[in-house]
């Protein structure tokens, strides 16, 4: 599908629209130069002319989409942090200025925001170096904040603990709002029960399972290193067929 330019339209914006929708729906190594100026009719040339190339476009498409999340977000956090002052920070409010935003971003909304999750997706699928430092440079002090919010709101866990599963609540919530708007398999595996389409209900069921699991006990290194997983042992001991 070619987009439909006016007279009066920023010719650098509608690239950059292109290049977000191309990108999350094929790939970002799988959509050429000439497939964005194809799409959004203009020059060839347009891309070297606005953005330098293609490297500078896919940083700027990340820096359109995340930088005002991530303003978001700390907003949020600084404003819990205020409320807050010396005192314990709530660990649900923690987590819902962490993932709100970004579900109330994608979920039954359309525009360019919908695509940050597939994209981030793929920036963590592979190695770009010119990328990762665009990445590294917008989401760890971000992301460090969060953590220590996460540490000071659940102190009787380790911090490397919170580490983890910090991580794993980002890759869990990633992993839902992306299958609510394609392809939606868990609501097809709950046979249409799981309504992934309400962003409401989307958010309280990320809570309610992030919640506990940030609290959840520590594994025991000690243990795991005496009790090891009975299925493991049995088939390390059995030779495979």
């Amino acid at each position: 599908m070619s987009y439909q330019r006016s007279d009066k339209q920023d010719p650098k914006r509608l690239i950059l629209e292109v290049a977000i929708r191309l990108f999350a729906e094929r790939g970002l190594d799988a959509v050429s130069v000439r497939d964005i100026t194809g799409t959004a009719r203009v020059n060839l040339g347009s891309i070297n002319y606005y953005f330098g190339s293609k490297e500078h476009l896919v940083r700027e498409v990340f820096d359109t989409l995340l930088a005002p999340l991530q303003r978001r977000r700390i907003a949020l956090l600084d404003q819990l942090e205020m409320q807050a002052s010396d005192g314990p920070l709530e660990l649900e409010l923690v987590l819902r200025a962490l993932i709100e935003p970004t579900v109330r971003d994608v979920i039954g909304k359309q525009g360019p925001q919908t695509y940050l999750p597939r994209l981030m997706y793929q920036a963590y699928a592979a190695a770009r170096p010119f990328l990762d430092e665009k990445l590294s440079e917008q989401q760890d002090q971000v992301a460090k904040r969060f953590i220590a919010a996460l540490a000071r709101a659940a102190p009787d866990i380790p911090y490397e603990e919170i580490c983890w599963r910090y991580y794993l609540v980002i890759g869990g919530f990633l992993q839902l709002i992306s299958d609510a708007q394609m392809p939606q398999r868990l609501r097809r595996l709950s046979d249409g029960r799981c309504d992934t389409g309400n962003p409401d209900r989307v958010i309280e069921e990320l809570i309610a399972f992030f919640v506990h699991g940030m609290t959840a006990p520590s594994p025991s290194k000690s243990d795991r290193k005496r009790n090891p997983p009975k299925g493991r042992m049995k088939s390390q001991a059995t030779p495979s067929t």
